[in-house]
């Protein structure tokens, strides 16, 4: 996809005419169809204008991503962030005992087996098993 059809999609997507999008951006009636046909390029100046019409990053307007908001942040955002954090802080060993005991949560909420492609899809109770008991009793 290229701006010129980004654009469109936009503008058709919310409802809006040619006419009216070259109001918002005080351009005569010709100015956004031109855009649309890729004959001319809005300036950057523009371009922020338009991305703020409709309400869209840059890189989305531009088709350099298909990320409407990249920056949204949300509270999952910020948890996967702190998580992130965490994770990056341990070992592989480590690493390897968290998958394990993140297996044993999903077992234990939905209460169905597990199957893991890292073991041949085969059910990993008897591994979660082990990630819900205390080390001595697996032993």
């Amino acid at each position: 996809m290229e701006f010129r059809e980004r654009l469109k999609a936009l503008r058709k997507e919310i409802g809006m005419t040619q006419i009216e999008l070259g109001e918002k951006l005080n351009y005569g009636s010709t100015a956004i169809a031109n855009y649309e046909a890729g004959r001319n390029q809005p300036s950057i100046p523009d371009l922020m204008k338009i991305a703020s019409i409709f309400d869209v990053s840059m890189d989305y307007l531009l088709c350099v991503s298909d990320i409407r908001h990249p920056y949204a942040v949300s509270e999952e955002t910020v948890a996967m962030h702190k998580f992130h954090q965490y994770y990056t802080q341990l070992n592989e060993e480590s690493k390897k005992e968290l998958f394990t005991y993140m297996r044993y949560l999903v077992y234990k909420q939905e209460d169905t087996p597990v199957k893991d492609k890292a073991y041949g899809e085969q059910e990993v109770k008897p591994i979660l098993l082990k990630a819900s008991q205390k080390s001595e009793e697996y032993k």
